[in-house]
């Protein structure tokens, strides 16, 4: 445990499964205090019985991360148990099928739908979060992304992810949106000592990725481990400079080998 870093108290949404929960659990393996946010409480409650386990920290909420008045109730739950926020870590994303729906099957609801939950629910939450932040000199929030731009013309690659497969507009769209919000709020945010970063996780080896890899044929060998962004996140919390990489976009995979970080034992 790192003693210097034991007492914060840490939000993490789509804590229930993937990536999340490794962060979760690599947070609280730290010393944190972690908050395990997700709709489905009987998983999420798998991660907090992992956690506590191992002598950690956690608590599991509900929250629907669709519902405005679900995010509000997470942050006044949190508030309430916890006292405190310290790092907030948005993760829970749209990825299911309809990602890959193209534009003639994509209705305008279920475009808004995608764009709400993968972009808006990043500011609510941070919004929720960061007045936490400020009142204790500073904080960490770490918004999952992936791509920040686009390739332009018609080369035929578009948001192909093989020859055969292609993601719909409205994923890249929002993970693009999602670099630029936090890179611009960033800027404005480091004055009162809160470092945002956006992280892309790479190909993780999650149960969705697993799901279409044998929905679409792929090796789900080409998937990555999920304990390199659980381990970038924690580094960037742990770190003696966190507000080094604030407006940053960091690759999880990469950062991971650049620093030498160790899969968990």
């Amino acid at each position: 445990m790192n003693r210097r870093f034991g007492g914060r108290r840490a939000v993490v949404t789509g804590a229930s499964r993937g990536i999340g929960r490794a962060i979760a659990v690599d947070l609280a393996g730290r010393g944190a205090a972690v908050a395990c946010a997700s709709r489905d409480h009987g998983l999420t409650a798998q991660t907090v019985a992992e956690i506590r386990d191992a002598d950690g920290e956690a608590e599991a909420f509900d929250v629907d991360v669709r519902s405005e008045e679900s995010i509000q109730a997470l942050g006044d739950a949190v508030l309430g148990h916890f006292g405190r926020v310290d790092i907030l870590v948005n993760n829970a994303a749209d990825t299911g099928d309809n990602v890959f729906r193209g534009f003639w099957e994509t209705t305008p609801d279920e475009w808004a739908g995608q764009i709400d939950l993968n972009l808006n629910t990043m500011y609510a939450l941070m919004k929720g979060c960061a007045p936490s932040m400020r009142e204790n000199g500073g904080g960490l929030i770490v918004n999952l992304g992936s791509m920040r731009d686009v390739a332009e013309g018609l080369s035929g690659t578009g948001n192909r992810i093989t020859e055969d497969v292609r993601l719909g507009a409205a994923y890249p769209t929002s993970k693009v949106a999602i670099f630029a919000m936090s890179t611009l709020l960033a800027q404005e945010l480091a004055e009162q000592g809160i470092v945002v970063v956006t992280m892309n996780p790479g190909g993780a080896a999650t149960e969705s990725f697993k799901h279409n890899a044998r929905r679409f044929g792929w090796d789900p060998e080409w998937g990555t481990p999920v304990w390199m962004p659980a381990k970038t996140v924690g580094y960037l919390a742990t770190c003696d400079d966190p507000m080094a990489h604030a407006a940053t976009y960091v690759d999880a995979v990469a950062f991971a080998q650049e620093k030498e970080l160790a899969p968990p034992t």
